[in-house]
């Protein structure tokens, strides 16, 4: 079973920051923000604590920010190109099966490694398979 994500989850494209080496000398900076986060949106009329679930459409198409994965020559995700897997089975809302926390995505961004995609649901109210 996974976790239904709604518009209040976060979902990143997967790559991960290289941390910063040693410790920075002074106060401590503000939090950056969260890298590669995909900017999520929903119509359903299902909802979970007020937050609308997402479906497949609500991702596709969406922005990407802040993607760390720069350099020569990987290229930085700027939106999703597709749900390769992560749909509930037996969920849906209007007519569209839900996605979950364990969801798959293609961007537009070069993969130098396959990246670890782990979404955050944000609630803990409602599951699916």
């Amino acid at each position: 079973m996974g976790k239904v994500l709604t518009t209040a989850s976060t979902v990143t494209c997967g790559h991960v920051p290289e941390p910063p080496a040693g410790p920075a000398p002074g106060p401590p900076p503000p939090p950056p923000p969260v890298p590669g986060l995909i900017a999520t949106s929903s119509t359903q009329k299902l909802k979970v604590l007020g937050e609308p679930v997402l479906v497949k459409s609500s991702l596709m198409g969406a922005t990407i920010a802040n993607c760390p994965n720069t350099g020569s020559p990987p290229t930085p995700c700027t939106s999703v190109l597709g749900v390769s897997s992560g749909e509930s089975r037996k969920l849906r809302s209007g007519g569209f099966t839900v996605v979950l926390d364990r969801i798959g995505l293609t961007t537009n961004g070069s993969v130098p490694l396959p990246p670890v995609l782990t979404p955050a649901a944000n609630q803990s109210k409602l599951s699916s398979e």
